[in-house]
């Protein structure tokens, strides 16, 4: 299977455009707030922000040991760094408000969240597929999301605070045998994050694909199918610390990929601020001109 371009270049891994360390995309003075944060690619995020020049960085998992692991890396390896650590499942309500409310109190209000956890169903045939197996990744990617963006709704920056969502590249595809439970729920994610955009203009909400990384959940997808290399583990961290930036404001509401070249995307501010392009919509449905 190969993936659709959008851009000419398609990287794998991390590239000057998208360093960390640039000025223009400097997360200095911003608080960050990652679920998913104490594995697969949360720490990697984190440790991007932190290059960026974060030093309030909250990180959010079911794991209290692979959080405390990541919150000591981090801060021995960044000097002045502080992270909060949280033990929270996204689908509880108490213990998430308690989370995004507690950054607030400690650190102020949250400049940027970026919605990182999820879970894959099983990937089956249909017929094979065990319903609360099915369920559990609608209760996570779904309503676990709607959990989190209310509690960030009422903790986030009054200005220029920004939501990413980590989405996955097949809601670009066609349908894909044994993958239907994680279509459906990212799928349903992706359009709730357009509700989310639509009801609070002055918050940039984008939906990133992180690549195709090696992480324990592609693992369990993947089986003994592995004929596609996988991306660089620091691709998404650095491409979400661009996308947070100043410069990626024109792709507000929109479903990108890690992937993508910045520069190809910054040469098509025009074409891309606004409108349908990147979003999902009915193909063929008549639209005005």
């Amino acid at each position: 299977m190969g993936f659709p371009p959008f851009t000419q270049e398609h990287h794998t891994a991390p590239y000057a455009g998208i360093d960390p360390r640039r000025p223009a995309v400097s997360a200095a003075g911003k608080t960050i707030l990652i679920t998913g944060g104490g594995s697969g690619i949360g720490p990697r995020i984190a440790e991007a922000f932190a290059v960026a020049g974060s030093k309030q960085i909250v990180l959010l998992g079911r794991t209290n040991s692979t959080l405390l692991k990541t919150k000591s890396t981090l801060e021995s390896t960044h000097s002045g760094l502080k992270v909060l650590i949280f033990v929270a499942d996204i689908t509880d309500v108490s213990a998430v408000n308690a989370a995004f409310h507690g950054t607030r109190a400690t650190f102020g209000p949250i400049d940027i969240f970026v919605s990182n956890a999820a879970f894959l169903p099983d990937t089956v045939q249909i017929k094979d597929m065990i319903v609360s197996d099915f369920a559990q990744g609608l209760t996570t990617n779904v309503v676990g999301n709607l959990v989190t963006t209310q509690a960030f709704l009422a903790t986030a920056a009054p200005s220029n605070a920004v939501l990413i969502h980590v989405t996955t590249g097949a809601v670009h595809l066609p349908s894909m045998v044994n993958y239907s439970g994680y279509q459906t729920s990212k799928t349903a994610a992706l359009k709730f994050f357009e509700a989310v955009q639509a009801e609070n203009p002055d918050i940039r909400v984008m939906n990133v694909h992180p690549g195709y990384l090696a992480t324990d959940m592609n693992v369990k997808g993947l089986g003994s199918d592995n004929s596609i290399p996988f991306d660089n583990l620091d691709l998404p961290g650095h491409f979400m610390v661009w996308a947070a930036s100043p410069e990626a404001a024109f792709l507000k509401g929109k479903v990108i990929w890690s992937n993508w070249d910045v520069e190809e995307l910054k040469a098509r501010k025009r074409e891309l601020e606004g409108g349908e392009m990147l979003t999902m919509v009915l193909n063929g449905w008549p639209r005005k001109d």
